[in-house]
């Protein structure tokens, strides 16, 4: 089983790593009272050090902005999309895989799969897969027809006294 992630982990957010950007000495310090962190998964008190500061910390930011992009793009909840994910095992729902390796020091993870007609969340599919269905229009029968290709080759090297195994 892969080990759980956070919503922030999910949607990737290097440009939110930078800290804040008010300058304390341009707001005097106690000029802002404490307000409630506007990230759904925490409710503490903090004091801003600008009006613009609406998170306590900058993974405050980046589980919001993630929450926020879930929602604009496939009309879920990042909730809702991480319980997915979790449901899955952090598995891809087509082939049981993780990702995989593009460079010696980066994995690229799985990718929230949806309908184009529909916009309906599917689930979620590594690279591969999510290509695959993609490129073959998310179309059952032209799936179908790939199946049967696929088959039927087999078929054809079992009768030549092939193993019918790829290599």
């Amino acid at each position: 089983m892969v080990q759980s992630k956070s919503l922030k982990d999910l949607h990737g957010h290097s440009h939110l790593d930078k800290p804040f950007t008010a300058s304390p000495t341009k707001y005097p310090q106690g000029k802002f009272n404490e307000k409630e962190c506007k990230s759904l998964c925490c409710s503490v008190k903090f004091k801003p050090q600008a009006p613009s500061h609406l998170y306590c910390s900058v993974e405050c930011k980046k589980e919001a902005r993630s929450d926020g992009y879930y929602q604009k793009t496939y009309g879920i909840t990042g909730k809702e999309a991480l319980d997915l994910y979790n449901a899955q095992d952090g598995l891809c729902k087509i082939c049981g895989g993780e990702g995989f390796l593009m460079h010696k020091n980066k994995k690229h993870g799985l990718n929230l799969d949806h309908c184009h007609t529909t916009g309906k969340v599917r689930g979620w599919l590594c690279d591969n897969c999510n290509r695959g269905i993609g490129l073959l229009q998310d179309d059952v029968n032209i799936l179908e027809k790939a199946i049967g290709y696929i088959n039927s080759s087999r078929d054809e090297e079992t009768t030549k006294g092939g193993t019918g195994e790829v290599v």
